[in-house]
């Protein structure tokens, strides 16, 4: 009964969880009670320190020695679950399965060595030594229960965590609801672009006369909503698994609400809508990652554009509350239903609207805003009275109690870019000889190359002063035929430019330390990269 009611004290006092104390007390009782049993008792001991495998979580330790007979056959003991019944140390094997790490150190004749580790809670704070000793000295104040205390708070522990893990249980199950319900969506809106492209190219190939126009602004079109789609599922991946690296500065929230308006236009165009800011009387700062926060006012005014049917006005307000910005959204669109409200920023959720599928989204816009705002210490409220009433998104940032830094001019670049020499390294046939075309037409000469090789060996008479190169080559990375043209090429000038489908920070620092001056995401947008060719000098 003492040791449940120490390791209940230790687990509530670091803040276990319901289910994780419950887990932690059934693991310590069990290999305790085996050192009894065994090797008539043992040394409980408990710490806290860096969970193992990980430098940045932290977690309870409990370890358990005896000096009893020791155990012969640990490692099959661990392997083969099967043995629990036959094994007179039987507890081991389940005890593994309910903590976080579980380590044994046991020889036959010299004892026994059980370690566990408990994780502190998802967001817990680093503790310091001053925050141990607090706790420690919490510890020390407390008295243990009685016999019958200990066995009414086993109870009452016992129906908090079947609770719990009820809850839980109907959470995963939501949660797979609606993972199927995505990937159901995914492939729907996925096909459609794709359906659509197919059937003009069909008809372009069949008549060459008719249509072509109309033919390629579907194309158009198209690509841009499954490059939208593409951008939107990397995005949110980057951000749940916190990949996201922020490179903030100070900058006017009436610039960032522009800039989402901007990259929102061709939404707001189409659909006829207008949009209405009600700025603040005063300038308002805000220290942000400018291009992410961008994103989510464009996310907003999007989502509002999107699920507003008729034309009409969006409203945009900026308020200042004490020592935050308040920006609201406002349209008048399709609403969201009570019972989808407060799920409105999980990842995944969709509700039925009366707009048709194709514009329904993949339900990880708002998941997107809410990560993102939250990054920047701020936090995303949505608003609506029901179907029919529209909806309001109010975005909340703290303001930065900083000066605008000032702008340097920067020199214009030239109306036409000077002709540059472009060796375009690509695999993929089809992109790469569609890119250094689109080059020649703006008067640059280019030769491509489909593998590192080759890129090399042409590098040797065409000698470039750019270089547009796929990370992903079949013989070599494209990291290596970076250094190899920057090792070769000292006599000119040479920008080497990266183009993958990977975007994390990582594969960007690779690059750098590479030799790579610029790093491009598949798609590439063309207008980046003759901007980019644009300031560069011959």
């Amino acid at each position: 009964m003492a040791i449940r009611s120490r390791t209940r004290q230790i687990g509530e006092v670091f803040g276990l969880d319901n289910v994780q104390r419950t887990r932690f007390i059934t693991a310590v009782s069990e290999i305790a009670r085996n050192a009894v049993q065994y090797a008539d008792g043992g040394t409980l001991t408990f710490m806290v320190g860096d969970a193992t495998g990980s430098d940045e979580s932290q977690c309870v330790v409990a370890q358990i020695s005896d000096k009893g007979p020791g155990i012969a056959n640990v490692e099959q003991l661990l392997r083969d679950f099967r043995r629990q019944q036959e094994s007179p140390n039987g507890g081991i094997p389940g005890t593994r399965r309910i903590t976080d790490a579980f380590f044994v150190d046991s020889e036959p004749g010299k004892g026994t060595t059980v370690t566990l580790e408990m994780l502190l809670p998802r967001g817990t704070a680093r503790l310091s030594v001053r925050d141990l000793a607090a706790l420690v000295d919490q510890l020390t104040q407390r008295k243990a229960q009685t016999p019958v205390e200990e066995l009414e708070q086993q109870n009452r522990e016992m129906m908090q965590t079947l609770e719990e893990l009820r809850q839980k249980r109907a959470e995963l199950e939501d949660a797979d609801v609606r993972k199927n319900e995505f990937l159901a969506m995914l492939a729907h809106e996925l096909r459609n672009p794709l359906a659509a492209i197919s059937l003009s190219l069909e008809l372009a190939g069949q008549d060459r006369q008719a249509a072509h126009e109309q033919t390629f602004a579907v194309i158009g079109r198209q690509t841009a909503q499954l490059s939208r789609m593409v951008n939107d599922l990397l995005d949110v991946s980057r951000i749940t698994r916190g990949k996201v690296e922020l490179q903030t500065e100070v900058i006017s929230i009436a610039t960032l609400i522009d800039g989402g308006i901007e990259m929102s236009l061709p939404e707001l165009n189409r659909r006829g809508h207008r949009v209405l800011v009600e700025r603040s009387d005063e300038t308002i700062l805000v220290r942000v990652d400018v291009a992410r926060l961008k994103q989510v006012f464009n996310n907003i005014i999007h989502n509002a554009a999107r699920y507003t049917v008729q034309p009409d006005t969006i409203e945009v307000q900026v308020r200042r509350v004490n020592n935050e910005v308040q920006v609201a959204v406002t349209d008048r669109g399709v609403g969201i239903d009570s019972t989808m409200l407060p799920r409105v920023f999980d990842l995944f959720a969709q509700a039925p609207t009366s707009i048709g599928r194709q514009d329904a989204g993949l339900g990880i816009g708002l998941t997107v805003v809410q990560r993102l705002v939250r990054d920047h210490g701020g936090s995303v409220a949505a608003f609506s009275a029901g179907a029919g009433t529209g909806t309001q998104i109010v975005v909340t940032l703290p303001i930065a109690d900083e000066p605008l830094p000032e702008v340097k001019t920067a020199p214009r670049p030239a109306a036409h870019a000077d002709e540059q020499r472009v060796l375009v390294v690509d695999d993929n046939k089809d992109s790469a000889d569609a890119l250094a075309a689109l080059l020649e037409l703006h008067g640059h000469k280019c030769m491509v190359a489909y593998d590192g090789a080759t890129a090399l060996a042409q590098a040797e008479t065409f000698v470039p002063t750019i270089g547009v190169i796929d990370i992903g080559l079949p013989d070599m990375p494209g990291f290596d035929v970076a250094s190899a043209l920057r090792g070769r090429q000292q006599s000119g000038p040479l920008t080497l430019v990266a183009l993958s489908g990977y975007s994390g920070g990582d594969y960007r620092a690779h690059a750098f330390e590479a030799g790579f001056n610029h790093y491009f995401s598949k798609p590439l947008m063309i207008g980046d990269l003759l901007s980019l060719l644009s300031a560069i000098d011959a």
